[in-house]
C-alpha cells in the first residue's frame, strides 16, 4: 500500500509538471498552438522545480522545455500542433492567372509545422500570379506561384519622397524595373532619381 501511495504521489507530482510545461507554452503563444503531451526525460530527483525554458519557435516542429531544480537540468519533450491560415481554391485558375483573394476560402488548421511556402499574407496575392494551374480544392502555397514585377521600365509610378514629416507624391517615369524591395531609377522632368519599389506601382525615393 505504501509503494503505491509514492507511485501514485510521484505520478500526481509528474502530471502536475507536466501541466505547468503546457501553461507556460500557451502563456508565450496563445492559442496558436495546441500541446498534444509533454514528456519529461528522467525522474527529478526533488519536487521542486526552480525554473522552466522554452526553446520552442512558432511553426517549428521540434520544442523542448528545460527543467531545473537544484543542480540539476532535465529536458521535457513538447509534441504540439501549430494554428496556420490557408487559402483553399475555390474554383480552377489557370496558369499565370493574377492571384485574387476572391478565388480562395480561408481555414484555420492545425499542423505540426508550418512550411515557410504556406505562410502567405493576403496583402502579397497583387506581386504573384499562377506559376501553373490551381485546381479547384488545392490549398494555395509560395512553390505555386511566380512573383511578378512591381514595377516595369516605362511605368508612370507613383513616386513618394519622405523627410522627417514632410511628404511629397508625385508622377515619375521607371527607367528600370523590379519586385519589391529592389532599388531602381526613376524621371522626373530632366532629373534621374533613386528609389525602392515599395508596393506595386509605388516607389519611395531615397535621398
Amino acid at each position: 500500500m505504501l509503494f503505491l501511495s509514492l507511485l501514485l504521489l510521484f505520478s500526481l507530482s509528474y502530471a502536475k509538471l507536466e501541466k505547468v510545461i503546457e501553461e507556460e507554452v500557451y502563456k508565450r503563444f496563445g492559442d496558436s498552438v495546441r500541446v498534444q503531451r509533454v514528456r519529461l526525460g528522467g525522474k527529478l530527483d526533488s519536487e521542486k522545480v526552480d525554473k522552466i525554458e522554452l526553446q520552442m519557435e512558432y511553426g517549428r516542429s521540434r520544442a523542448v522545455a528545460y527543467v531545473y531544480s537544484g543542480e540539476q537540468r532535465y529536458q521535457a519533450i513538447i509534441e504540439a500542433l501549430w494554428k496556420v491560415k490557408v487559402y483553399i481554391a475555390i474554383e480552377d485558375i489557370p496558369k499565370d492567372s493574377p492571384i485574387n483573394l476572391d478565388s480562395f476560402r480561408v481555414e484555420e488548421r492545425f499542423v505540426k509545422t508550418i512550411p515557410s511556402d504556406l505562410r502567405i499574407e493576403p496583402q502579397e496575392f497583387e506581386n504573384f500570379v499562377a506559376s501553373t494551374k490551381i485546381a479547384k480544392g488545392t490549398m494555395l502555397r509560395r512553390s505555386l506561384l511566380k512573383e511578378v514585377p512591381a514595377v516595369s521600365p516605362g511605368d508612370v509610378v507613383e513616386a513618394v519622397y519622405r523627410s522627417g514629416s514632410l511628404e511629397i507624391v508625385f508622377k515619375a517615369v521607371a527607367v528600370d524595373g523590379g519586385k519589391v524591395g529592389k532599388i531602381i531609377r526613376l524621371k522626373k522632368d530632366d532629373k534621374v532619381l533613386r528609389g525602392k519599389i515599395i508596393s506595386k506601382g509605388v516607389v519611395e525615393v531615397l535621398q
